[in-house]
């Protein structure tokens, strides 16, 4: 039976776009079956949750370090052959795991030092993709190319923690990432079919150094006021909302609602379900509402749902307050990818995009951290409510801000 390639053309712009999708889906399925595996994986084996945040702090390190190298690296070099080798080092680096289980030898720095190596490793992917999908696409395709792409990171927060759940039992906690690291080779195929032409490459950067362009992005973001206050907004947002995202939501689970690892996941997959309906959302929104408007909505919803947490004292309130929390998720990832697209020249986008990572991973780093040290004198539902009303202030900044509300 063969495929009809109208079903092709409704579902993606275009072939790459379709590789990318597969690739970005599997292997982010992978991703959140490793998220799960990490966290739960040290809280087992320390109880403390102080710790289980320095690990998810040192985790999310590597972008608020080598993020400026990262984009540099990402404008100097064909962006699909630098996601390719991240793809195929990842693999190996996360095989460690199951492999120094099976050996005995899994120590908590072990664990600490392969998660370093996989987040600076991931350093140049994520940049890379989202610098070659204007090119894949074009600029009447954009925003639905992103959207697709955010629909592959829901599906996979949504498959992931449900497909980690369900095998727990079977395979245990190590083989997640024995999982995640197959799911890395199957993205490393889908961008090696992708077909980008010199698009991969921007030619203006051709022969220039690794120095100096570090030293031009300083003066480009300068003479950027948009870009400069979107940067700056986001690093404030993410340092009140993903510190409770990542760690907090483990130490719910574990200490307040007194449930399991498969009861983590279910949460986790809660989260990927709600993404996906604010991804088919934004698609409608746009069509009536600017991409700045949009994001600050997103901004205001993601605090409030947030603060909520703090009178969820059941797994299924929590959960179904997870799911409709992430409604607002891709409203802010898909307007802000895009807005940044538009207001970037395709020579500037890996080290615009590094520079955002920077604010989102980069600064997570340091929230997990904090969030793990202050959970353990504030209880962590009021951690969750104090924050997220820091993320509806930040929404409010925003929206004073007329270039981005009305972009």
């Amino acid at each position: 039976m063969t495929r009809d390639p109208r079903t092709m053309s409704r579902l993606f712009p275009n072939r790459n776009i379709g590789y990318l999708f597969t690739g970005q889906l599997i292997s982010q399925i992978g991703d959140s079956m490793y998220q799960i595996g990490l966290m739960w994986l040290v809280l087992e084996l320390t109880g403390s949750k102080s710790a289980t945040g320095i690990v998810a702090m040192i985790s999310h390190l590597p972008m608020l370090v080598f993020g400026l190298v990262a984009g540099a690296l990402v404008d100097l070099y064909d962006r699909r052959r630098v996601m390719m080798m991240s793809d195929m080092l990842r693999a190996l680096v996360v095989l460690m795991i199951p492999v120094l289980f099976y050996f005995d030898n899994l120590t908590l720095p072990l664990i600490v030092a392969i998660s370093f190596s996989v987040a600076t490793l991931s350093t140049v992917f994520n940049p890379a993709r989202d610098s070659l999908l204007p090119v894949l696409a074009g600029n009447q395709h954009l925003v639905k190319s992103n959207s697709l792409i955010q629909v592959s990171g829901n599906m996979a927060i949504m498959l992931g923690p449900a497909l980690a759940a369900a095998l727990l039992g079977v395979v245990g906690v190590v083989h997640l990432f024995s999982i995640d690291a197959v799911t890395f080779l199957a993205s490393l195929a889908a961008v090696w079919m992708i077909r980008a032409g010199k698009g991969a490459r921007p030619v203006e950067n051709s022969g220039k150094s690794l120095v100096r362009h570090l030293g031009e992005i300083a003066r480009y973001i300068h003479q950027q006021r948009r870009l400069r206050f979107l940067l700056g907004l986001t690093a404030i947002n993410n340092f009140f909302i993903m510190g409770p995202a990542i760690v907090g939501t483990p130490i719910f689970v574990r200490e307040v609602l007194h449930k399991g690892a498969s009861s983590y996941a279910i949460v986790e997959s809660a989260l990927g379900l709600g993404m996906i309906l604010g991804s088919v959302l934004i698609n409608q929104l746009v069509r009536i509402w600017p991409k700045g408007k949009i994001l600050l909505i997103g901004l205001a919803f993601d605090g409030i749902t947030y603060s909520l947490a703090y009178l969820a004292g059941s797994m299924e309130v929590f959960t179904l307050l997870i799911a409709f929390h992430a409604i607002g998720i891709p409203l802010i990832v898909v307007s802000r990818t895009s807005l940044i697209q538009e207001w970037t020249d395709n020579a500037w986008l890996g080290r615009v995009f590094s520079l955002m990572n920077v604010s989102v991973v980069g600064v997570t780093a340091l929230t997990t951290g904090a969030t793990g040290w202050i959970a353990e004198f504030v209880p962590i539902e009021v951690i969750f409510g104090v924050c997220g009303l820091g993320g509806v202030l930040c929404a409010a900044v925003g929206w004073v801000f007329s270039d981005l509300r009305h972009a």
